[in-house]
């Protein structure tokens, strides 16, 4: 791993801006020199591979190009680049998400120097796009949330309304006079309920008075006597009788 040591001065190179044919010379003299081993030539392309994806800034972040003398940060780009309505204070990211290019960038030529200024440039123009398209959607929701109480309030006419009120007017008292009625009838019935009642109870027992007067009463048959060990289980509802006796 001691050959890769020829290759440190590239970690001091995050943002690149020579021509690609230049770096590719330079890293070409730099293997005849150093010679990497195989696990080394492995590691130095993952990390040339890896260098493609590029993290966030803050906005607080220098331009590599000022724009004017009064943008020279990603904060001021984004500030020129949104609409003169739009509230930077209420929905304004902490960083800056730049597009992604290769440490060695062959999309402009392999003679031309990679335009940082455009890149720049670029990532902010998007991020503004964004924030815009942000801002249209949560106005819509907002909108589309007041306009739905208002619709359902306008499908109702006014002769609508007015008869439903009048009729919700008269159905009140209607019920009102239903319900009294029904008590009152209930209540009558009730009471004729009672009085007949009372008007038959002498009736009943007269009657069973003199039932019972005409007709005597008949004896029941005494129940048969049983000898010692011998157990009835008639009374407790079982048509059984056990006999202990010798035969």
């Amino acid at each position: 791993m001691w050959c890769t040591r020829w290759f440190l001065p590239l970690l001091l190179l995050p943002l690149p801006t020579a021509q690609p044919y230049f770096l590719v010379l330079f890293l070409f003299s730099l293997a005849l020199h150093a010679k990497p081993c195989f696990y080394c030539i492995v590691l130095l392309g993952a990390l040339f591979l890896s260098s493609c994806y590029w993290q966030s800034f803050p906005l607080e972040t220098r331009l590599s190009i000022p724009w004017s003398p009064t943008i020279t940060t990603f904060y001021d780009a984004l500030e020129t680049s949104l609409p003169p309505n739009f509230d930077l204070g209420e929905h304004t990211p902490p960083i800056i998400r730049v597009n992604d290019r290769c440490w060695c960038d062959f999309a402009a030529g392999i003679f031309k120097s990679y335009d940082m200024q455009k890149w720049e440039r670029e990532s902010v123009e998007k991020l503004a796009a964004d924030m815009v398209q942000q801002m249209k959607d949560r106005a819509e929701k907002l909108t589309g949330a007041e306009e739905l109480p208002n619709a359902e309030e306008e499908t109702l006419s006014p002769e609508e309304t007015h008869f439903s009120a009048n009729h919700i007017v008269h159905v009140i008292p209607s019920q009102k006079s239903t319900l009294s009625a029904l008590r009152s009838m209930f209540g009558k019935t009730e009471a004729q309920a009672t009085a007949s009642i009372t008007d038959t109870e002498p009736l009943t027992t007269a009657t069973t008075t003199s039932v019972s007067d005409s007709k005597p009463s008949p004896t029941s048959p005494p129940p048969p006597l049983r000898r010692p060990l011998e157990y009835d289980f008639n009374p407790y509802g079982f048509d059984l009788i056990l006999d202990f006796h010798w035969s």
